[in-house]
């Protein structure tokens, strides 16, 4: 790689500095860094979404900007919560375009933060510059390369332009740490759950290893480490049953969590091939699932070695660094519509007398379809 110079042009009116996380299965349940993506470049506001424009990756209150990359850098994918991306000095690759290295370059849609404010204010090593006239604030990648390509006249423009770049910037995405804060606070402040602030933290979802103690289940650990019995599976395997569950006629997800006490999500968390697979549907016959090997109020075994959260809910986190926020987005009613349980469980009567003898003439309504569910969604236009 080759030290690019730093007066290329547009370079002296950059007026952003961006973080974006490439990760190796975008948008996957867990997120999986393989590299940061520092990128300079000049944006310029272009609208406020409004409650009509929201959608994918855009929230209400967002700030759609749009502008040219002036040059860009690698980080490794370690993320410490710290301004290592702020520092001035970075190995900036090609003047105009995305930084490339091993696992390629980043593609959009991709998450991160910015520092909107003067470049100059930056220093070594990296701060968060303290200016009353810029913005921290959460950040995502919608578009690259708009209105030019890798050929022709983009060969041309881009290295003297800029690579084309379409972002939001989300102005409650990101939260400073003050003194005090832990995971748990923040998360009853924020109306959201430990678990949640991990899923979209990397450096949250560091592991250590413990050994269990006499009178450990599985719901005590996921509670003393602020996670779920699910989640604790999945990162330790061998509490799986080792030769699953073979499905028989008239299984379903919903029969087969019932009998190993357990969830249709975990389920399908364990059985990816069958996460868009209805709860009621019955399944192929012959079928091997994963599925849990210990109850969770099983006790386990004394002396197990077991990977557990590294930051519990009560770890007064660093002062000073930052993370990331969840959305704050109501659920729709149409995220869940083909996962609508068309057989579920009847209820005992509590009167069964009094119901035998009342005659009800009220109809049920009736379920609305899915093209119904989702009329009057509104898309984004950049």
């Amino acid at each position: 790689m080759t030290q690019a110079p730093s007066n290329w042009p547009l370079q002296q009116v950059a007026n952003c500095r961006l973080m974006l996380y490439q990760e190796l299965h975008p948008k996957a349940r867990v997120m999986e860094v393989v590299a940061r993506h520092v990128i300079d470049c000049f944006v310029r506001e272009t609208k406020m979404i409004s409650s009509r424009d929201n959608g994918p990756q855009v929230d209400t209150g967002d700030i759609l900007c749009e502008g040219y990359i002036t040059r860009a850098a690698l980080l490794p994918a370690a993320d410490s919560g710290g301004y290592d991306w702020l520092a001035a000095d970075q190995a900036w690759q090609t003047p105009g375009l995305r930084a490339t290295g091993p696992a390629g370059t980043i593609d959009f849609p991709a998450d991160g933060a910015a520092w909107l404010g003067p470049l100059s204010l930056l220093e070594n090593p990296g701060v968060l510059p303290d200016s009353a006239r810029a913005l921290f604030t959460g950040a995502s990648a919608l578009l690259y390369g708009h209105h030019y390509g890798s050929g022709g006249i983009g060969l041309l423009t881009q290295p003297l332009l800029g690579e084309r770049i379409a972002l939001v910037l989300k102005p409650h995405r990101v939260l400073v740490i003050t003194a005090g804060d832990t995971l748990q606070i923040i998360a009853t402040r924020y109306g959201t759950t430990v678990q949640t602030l991990r899923s979209i933290n990397p450096r949250l979802l560091s592991l250590s290893e413990i050994l269990t103690a006499a009178g450990d289940t599985l719901t005590l650990l996921a509670g003393r480490y602020g996670t779920t019995v699910e989640y604790l599976r999945l990162k330790n395997p061998q509490l799986l049953r080792a030769d699953g569950h073979t499905t028989i006629a008239g299984d379903t997800l919903k029969s087969v969590a019932i009998e190993y006490d357990t969830t249709v999500d975990t389920l399908r968390l364990y059985n990816p091939d069958y996460d868009r697979t209805p709860r009621s549907e019955p399944l192929p016959i012959g079928v091997v699932l994963n599925v849990p090997a210990i109850r969770p109020s099983s006790e386990l075994d004394p002396g197990q070695s077991l990977l557990v959260p590294l930051v519990r809910p009560s770890t007064l986190l660093p002062v000073g660094e930052w993370i990331h926020l969840p959305e704050q987005r109501n659920v729709s009613a149409a995220d869940d519509a083909w996962d609508v349980d068309v057989t579920p469980d009847p209820e005992p009567d509590p009167n069964p007398t009094a119901a035998a003898t009342t005659t009800q003439s009220t109809a049920k309504p009736s379920t609305p379809s899915r093209a119904e569910l989702f009329s009057g969604m509104a898309g984004v236009e950049i």
